[in-house]
């Protein structure tokens, strides 16, 4: 029996390269679904805390973004919504929405199509979403105050060594086609995103190619052309997952009492975490990700710019200690949306938008729907009204108006709009209702 040694070597590389293609291809289907379940665990992850009070709860669409926003899907999401967010049972509002991997280059499409054996196969990018779907969402999450976390898609450039390197111009660049719309305020871009598995370390070696020896005989190729490795490509988490869930937990009163306790911060039970400024003095040193830190800080240049631009939800990796107790973890150094302020060349902090919701929302439950006597009486200065319990819990770390906080409210008889002024620091915010006079006829 004779042995065709070119012929077994030659099968044996074929095999090889069959096996390490089929290995690619599977992780490339498998890995974008590994990246979804690690960013949901993660979300519920920030929920640190030894008494359990307001647990967050995920609604997962099992869909894409990309079919969600077809103009057919939508007036389904708006019928939805409208049993959620359009009454003033509270118990299944949605609050947040959470869009990862936006695209991060320009003209991305999605277009995809079948391969035998390899999954659905993206042209364009694995897994990628596109602005004009999430502009298309936000137009309708918008009517409903839906605030939404939106990330870059996975991949070295949306880490925090690349932000690191390079700041966040090219990340405002992107978000252009957001800012100035009416939606504006309840887009809320994060950065970076957290790395599980670096790219340039996520390569496996399966095997070397086989070669013929000068005897005839059949041996490993020791060459480091011929090792066949296997690239992962990185494994990362959106950090839209982790920012949803983290101010989630914010809401919950016994987190935040949990969080506040060593400073002696007073919490109420009663109120939710609405109007906490994660960003206001050392909030973030005391309330903080479960993330733990993936490089030593970012420069004072890029701080610099982050600074100046106060652009989108931003996560820090910085050196930093409390009371003598180094800050291992993931710290949150801004907490803006999309919603520009000229004068102030400022972004504006994302907890004006929800307490202004929050207030909107109470106002309608508490008054019955906007009634005219019973918003008079919620303004009153009677110590059992809705704003003079508030006020009286102005030191509270969870406050609604905190000092230098004021809230005022006028109607114009004539219109029957009962406009509501509420001033963060004397920076105001503005709110139209409509108010119901039913109760008033005699």
């Amino acid at each position: 029996m004779t042995r065709d040694i070119e012929t077994e070597v030659a099968n044996y590389n074929s095999y090889l390269e069959f096996y390490r293609t089929s290995k690619d291809n599977f992780i490339k289907v498998v890995k974008p679904l590994v990246e979804k379940l690690l960013g949901i665990r993660m979300f519920f992850d920030q929920y640190k805390t030894k008494t359990k009070g307001m647990i967050p709860k995920v609604v997962i669409a099992n869909t894409s973004p990309q079919m969600l926003a077809k103009s057919s899907n939508l007036p389904r999401l708006i019928t939805y919504l409208n049993t959620t967010n359009s009454k003033n049972n509270f118990n299944d509002t949605i609050w947040y929405a959470i869009y990862p991997n936006l695209s991060w280059n320009q003209n991305v499409t999605n277009q995809i199509h079948r391969e035998r054996f390899k999954g659905n196969v993206k042209k364009a990018g694995d897994d990628v979403n596109s602005i004009e779907s999430l502009a298309a969402l936000l137009d309708i999450f918008k009517d409903y105050r839906v605030e939404t976390f939106f990330s870059f898609e996975n991949r070295e450039e949306t880490t925090f060594n690349a932000i690191a390197a390079e700041g966040i111009e090219k990340a405002i660049e992107r978000c252009a086609p957001l800012i100035g719309k009416p939606f504006s305020e309840f887009a809320i871009p994060v950065l970076p995103n957290f790395t599980v598995l670096p790219k340039n370390k996520s390569g496996v070696i399966l095997d070397s190619k086989m070669r013929i020896t000068n005897t005839n005989g059949a041996e490993l190729s020791e060459a480091k052309e011929d090792i066949v490795r296997l690239w992962i490509e990185g494994v990362y988490i959106n950090g839209a997952y982790v920012a949803a869930g983290f101010r989630a937990a914010c809401q919950c009163p016994e987190y935040l009492k949990n969080h506040f306790a060593v400073s002696r911060g007073k919490t109420d039970l009663e109120l939710p975490g609405v109007r906490f400024d994660i960003e206001a003095g050392n909030n973030s040193l005391l309330a903080y990700t479960t993330m733990p830190k993936e490089i030593t800080g970012f420069t004072n240049t890029i701080k610099t710019q982050i600074n100046q631009k106060n652009f989108g939800w931003i996560f820090a990796s910085e050196n930093a200690s409390k009371d003598g107790t180094a800050i291992t973890n993931i710290t949150v150094y801004k907490a803006r949306n999309l919603m520009y302020d000229a004068e102030l060349s400022s972004y504006e902090p994302v907890y004006k938008t929800q307490v202004t919701t929050y207030i909107e929302r109470i106002l309608r439950y508490v008054t019955g729907d906007f009634k005219e006597d019973n918003i008079k009486d919620f303004f009153s200065t009677n110590p059992r009204s809705q704003k003079s319990k508030w006020l009286s819990k102005k030191e509270c770390v969870n406050a609604i108006i905190m000092e230098g906080d004021s809230l005022e409210y006028s109607i114009d008889e004539a219109t029957g709009i009962c406009e509501l002024t509420i001033s963060f620091n004397g920076s105001p915010r503005n709110l139209e209702v409509q108010i119901n006079r039913l109760s008033s006829a005699m």
